[in-house]
């Protein structure tokens, strides 16, 4: 559900908290068994998305974080 936090203008900040920490949680557990896996491309690609969702909780703490597609 990482993007459809990007949709909805009336969750509380509470919510959108917790799907981001969920999404990290997910993409780092896909890091870590891709790497495991020896899939290293796709593991990068999960380290990416792992920094996108600490970008966008780091921007809910600052008060800055907006819905992209609302």
């Amino acid at each position: 559900m990482a993007g459809a936090r990007h949709f909805r203008t009336n969750q509380s900040t509470a919510e959108t908290r917790a799907e981001i920490e969920a999404d990290v949680a997910s993409s780092r557990r896909a890091q870590q068994d891709l790497a495991a896996a020896g899939n290293h491309k796709a593991a990068e690609s999960m380290r990416k998305a792992t920094d996108e969702y600490l970008d966008e909780r780091a921007d809910l703490d600052a008060g800055t974080w907006k819905p992209k597609h609302t």
